[in-house]
């Protein structure tokens, strides 16, 4: 068996970070397929839930992030606040938003928070601040939490 040179082994994927980091993802999926394929009410339910769910896995990304800042030296304490409050502050503006009866408001802060997270961590990831894995698994994780936010926001606009 060939063995992996460092650089490999930093990037290749644990098996748990396959399984925590795209099982969550599923949600926002069904989500989307349940918006467009449901009778009403439950496309409402079904953008309801998924607004909460998403604040709740962005606000998770956000303590996963500084976590990893605080268990490695080398990661820069600012960036690593920086990127908490960039992802943990929307999760809490969409719930307010969705509160406020502004639901597509909601979906929209937490599009963009994703879209941030994938950009955010690979970007970090490179440079040894966040897991050298979210270089690979971020974009595609984030990206299926996009794809579905759009899917029902798209239904709102309908």
């Amino acid at each position: 068996m060939r063995e992996l040179s460092t650089s490999q082994q930093e990037d290749k994927v644990p098996l748990d970070s396959l399984i925590f980091g795209y099982e969550p993802m599923m949600p926002f999926l069904a989500a989307a397929i349940g918006v467009w394929l449901m009778p009403p009410p439950w496309p409402n339910v079904a953008r309801d839930m998924v607004t909460f769910w998403g604040a709740l896995i962005i606000a998770f990304v956000a303590g996963v992030r500084r976590g990893f800042g605080f268990g490695a030296p080398a990661a820069p304490t600012s960036a690593a606040i920086a990127a908490m409050l960039l992802y943990f502050v929307p999760a809490g503006l969409a719930l307010l938003l969705h509160w406020a009866d502004l639901p597509v408001l909601a979906l929209a802060v937490l599009i963009a928070s994703y879209a941030l997270v994938a950009i955010l961590d690979a970007r970090a990831a490179k440079a040894g601040s966040a897991p050298a894995h979210f270089a690979r698994i971020r974009p595609a994780q984030m990206m299926i939490a996009v794809v579905g936010l759009v899917a029902v926001l798209a239904h709102s606009w309908t």
